[in-house]
């Protein structure tokens, strides 16, 4: 116990002297504050553990809560030292009186509690409550009956009386050893019906009725109950819901097809991008082996573009439609570096972010050798459009394949079937 409250002084010691000489360590001289609490904690249980009282009495669980387990450490002068045992501490034992007035007011307590929902025992319409253990746990209470054709075991109704039934019920309860048996009587009753309910058991005795008529191909619906047209409908999905669902089922197409014909003009974009940039690679190579700058390589690839764009010698190409982005971008006072960067972003490709990523660290840096690095980028975006191409070629052949098996079938089907009508078998 003492070497807890001496670590903690240290923990209290050092951490002080450390907010003094050092600063800028505050976790430290946290962490000493930390240990210090523990330790003083520890010591606080140890000392509570060693003035622990000297147990000579416990208390029993009273009738019903059971026994109780119980580990203690017991001290023999000489003998033993904190030696373990466990004991098993039995409930409280009632005498022989106390145990029959237990009983006799298990059954005032079950009288009550057996009706469940039921307004008496006169009365019983709806299941009986038959509770396992009474007053507390203290009494354990089983049950039979006179008559399982109206009560289950469990006491829910096993069938609804057409009249009056009496029936006996037998519970013998159990206390501390001590048995008796309670028996008494429930009448069970037809329930209150209402209207609706008493109407449609009329209907069902004449459906009943009309059902064992011999010799009759149909079954005559009543058209008339107690003076009042009946109108038979049989049930079935209604039309109105059905139109419901296809109207909804519709416009969960229409946002469907509408996610589905976004997501493939993206993918078209993609691919015409990646088919474009070898040669986009390829222009502003060749226009800085002639002699150009990177701007004004850029800027006659874009406006080529254009030109043959609005002579309508050319479709729309989105990589140079966001080069002409760039370009504008540049002429209306963005910068240069600003704008190869928003272009590599609208692309949203890797290779035309690497192509923004080249741009802009040449004109950073200044580095030489950006056409030998354009020119080896150019080949690797060939090897890749080869790739994708062959990949694009496998993937034609495996959706061929299921019109070329089918194909096959015709013609052995066109082969086989006359040659097997030939034959004499």
């Amino acid at each position: 116990m003492y070497w807890y409250f001496a670590g903690a002084a240290v923990c209290l010691i050092s951490a002080r002297n450390l907010k003094r000489r050092v600063s800028g360590q505050k976790r430290i001289y946290q962490a000493l504050f930390l240990m210090a609490g523990g330790f003083l904690i520890a010591g606080a249980a140890a000392w509570m553990e060693g003035n622990e009282k000297q147990e000579t009495q416990i208390f029993r669980n009273r009738p019903g809560q059971g026994e109780q387990e119980k580990t203690f450490l017991i001290d023999v002068e000489g003998e033993l030292k904190d030696y373990p045992i466990e004991l098993d501490i039995m409930e409280k034992k009632l005498t022989k009186t106390q145990k029959k007035e237990c009983l006799n007011q298990a059954k005032k307590e079950l009288d009550v509690l057996i009706l469940g929902e039921n307004p008496s025992k006169d009365q019983v319409t709806e299941a009986l409550y038959l509770p396992e253990y009474l007053q507390e746990g203290a009494v354990e209470a089983s049950y039979s009956f006179s008559d399982y054709d109206i009560f289950r075991p469990d006491g829910t109704l096993e069938q609804e009386p057409r009249q009056p039934v009496l029936v006996e019920i037998t519970a013998e309860l159990d206390c501390q050893e001590e048995v008796c048996l309670y028996q008494f009587s429930v009448q069970a009753v037809p329930r209150k019906k209402s209207v609706q309910e008493a109407f449609i058991e009329k209907v069902q005795a004449l459906v009943f009725s009309e059902n064992q008529q011999e010799n009759s191909d149909y079954l005559e619906l009543p058209s008339q109950v107690d003076g009042k047209r009946v109108i038979w409908r049989e049930k079935g999905m209604k039309s109105s819901l059905i139109i419901a669902f296809m109207g909804m089922a519709l416009a969960v197409g229409i946002l469907l097809r509408e996610k589905e014909e976004k997501r493939r003009k993206v993918t078209e974009r993609e691919k015409q991008m990646l088919v474009d940039y070898p040669g986009i690679v390829s222009k502003l190579s060749l226009l800085l082996g002639a002699g150009m700058n990177l701007s004004l390589a850029w800027e006659k690839t874009a406006l080529a573009y254009q030109k043959k764009r609005e002579a309508g010698e050319l479709e729309q190409r989105f990589a140079y439609e966001e080069m002409l982005s760039a370009l504008f971008e540049i002429r209306d006072g963005v910068g240069e570096l600003q704008a190869y960067e928003n272009f590599g972003y609208r692309c949203q490709l890797s290779e035309y972010r690497r192509l923004s990523s080249l741009i802009v660290q040449n004109i950073r840096k200044g580095a030489k050798g950006m056409q030998k690095l354009l020119e080896q980028e150019e080949w690797d975006a060939y090897e890749q459009r080869k790739i994708r191409a062959k990949h694009a070629g496998e993937q034609a052949g495996t959706k061929l394949l299921l019109p070329m098996g089918l194909m096959l079938v015709i013609v052995l089907a066109i082969l086989v079937i006359p040659a097997g009508m030939s034959l004499d078998l």
